[in-house]
């Protein structure tokens, strides 16, 4: 029987030093003629479909039609990679290599993502900061703009895995750094370990009720047991 680890990315395992904001304000630039569009904005614990038509209401006065989101989203897709690879001020969070290295050696467990980002730039972040070969599978904004559909669907997939692995699924756990990261742990009856490596403080994620809660990940050893 093998736990099933959903990790979000942005906040939680990295912080890309601001690549998002950057691939977008060129692509929307390119769309619709509009600079500095992202002004204010606060991505954490949204998908990345809700905070581009967030944006879109905000400074066209209308969400982007069918036509006009397809073009941005191939756009900030293709303008992404060049972004995140000169953001000076990427950086994983502490602990994580460590962490991870630990939980890909164990047979018991299965590590994947579930986040808000769209797969092909989820995959640019993990890949930028060598973590892609621990993750054998995820869930995206891609696949839904709702943050439980997304976790519903990591487990699915997990699920196929583990029927590939002759394994049986066993608990699912969220690890997030937002209390949207919580409650989708918990409307999919998983889990939920929140870190504080993010905008919310853990006096604020502990008011969201998580199974477990830490400052940050560098206590290796501390966030290991919990899954022992």
């Amino acid at each position: 029987m093998k736990k099933i680890l959903l990790f979000d990315i942005d906040g939680t395992l990295l912080l890309t030093g601001g690549a998002g904001k950057i691939a977008f304000e060129r692509a929307f630039s390119e769309c619709f003629g509009i600079k500095d569009s992202w002004g204010n904005t606060r991505p954490d614990g949204k998908t990345d479909p809700v905070i581009f038509q967030e944006i879109a209401l905000s400074v066209l006065g209308r969400p982007m039609k069918e036509a006009e989101y397809k073009r941005f989203s191939e756009l900030y897709l293709a303008y992404f990679p060049l972004a995140l690879e000169k953001a000076p001020r990427f950086r994983l969070m502490p602990g994580v290599e460590t962490i991870l290295e630990n939980l890909a050696c164990r047979e018991d467990i299965l590590l994947g993502t579930a986040t808000g980002n769209f797969e092909d730039s989820a995959w640019a972040k993990l890949e930028r900061a060598s973590l892609g070969h621990y993750f054998k599978f995820g869930a995206y904004g891609s696949d839904s703009d709702n943050r439980n559909e997304i976790v519903q669907t990591a487990k699915i997939r997990a699920q196929d895995l583990c029927m590939t692995e002759d394994a049986i699924a066993g608990d699912t756990w969220v690890i997030g750094d937002t209390p949207q990261d919580i409650a989708s742990g918990k409307a999919n009856h998983a889990r939920t370990v929140a870190v504080a490596t993010g905008r919310y403080s853990l006096g604020v994620l502990k008011e969201h009720d998580p199974d477990f809660a830490f400052e940050d990940l560098s206590d290796a050893r501390d966030f290991l047991s919990i899954f022992s």
